[in-house]
């Protein structure tokens, strides 16, 4: 059962500061997401920094099925039928991310099938036995609390701090956190390369919140 969302923390004063912290965190996660082969522990690992002492849990979303994105499904070859699974990974109160994964059920065996029909088992943990590793396709930034990218050389050094500059906002003015961050979207290759599952991970704001309380 999907546990009563937790108040979000105090909202951050609109400063660079706090948006570099913010900025210095996003990365933080993603870039141990991406070295990690496990999302499930590298989500342990960045929880473990935290006060929040509660375990990850696994909760399966009963959900319709989405459409495999089209632009990866020709990837998993032409199987008769792709199955479809959606899980949410918490800690406590917060959802830290959902992830949905379509798959080859003719690539698993039974035992991996039935586990993942029945369970809230992490995907990666029912089909651990293929020796499986992740090959990414796609990051997907959905957020960012810096400013764009392009900004001229102009714009960039009027942002910086001067002595004088104290870092006050404006009063009111404080940083909106988004829903979520990023998405990472992978194809998962059993040990003799055979692709068997694309996944599409979405890691949500509320991973930061450990970090702003």
């Amino acid at each position: 059962m999907t546990q009563t969302p937790p108040n979000q923390p105090t909202p951050l004063p609109d400063t660079l500061t706090n948006r570099l912290y913010l900025a210095v965190l996003v990365s933080r996660l993603e870039n141990a997401l991406l070295a990690a082969p496990s999302a499930t522990r590298a989500l342990e690992d960045w929880m473990a920094q935290t006060s929040l002492a509660s375990p990850l849990r696994v909760e399966r979303a009963d959900e319709p099925a989405t459409p495999c994105p089209a632009a990866f499904a020709p990837l998993l070859g032409q199987p008769a039928t792709l199955h479809y699974r959606k899980i949410r990974m918490t800690c406590g109160p917060l959802v830290l991310s959902e992830a949905e994964n379509w798959y080859r059920a003719d690539r698993l065996d039974t035992d991996m099938q039935q586990a993942l029909d029945t369970t809230d088992i992490p995907f990666g943990r029912a089909v651990r036995a293929l020796e499986f590793f992740r090959q990414t396709l796609a990051r997907e930034s959905l957020w960012w609390p810096l400013p764009e990218k392009n900004l001229s050389c102009t714009q960039l050094h009027a942002l910086r701090p001067t002595p004088d500059d104290n870092q006050t906002a404006s009063p009111g003015n404080t940083i909106g956190l988004p829903t979520h961050l990023f998405r990472h979207t992978a194809l998962l290759r059993t040990r003799a390369g055979l692709p068997f599952s694309l996944v599409a991970e979405t890691y949500t704001a509320q991973s930061l919140w450990p970090f702003l309380a």
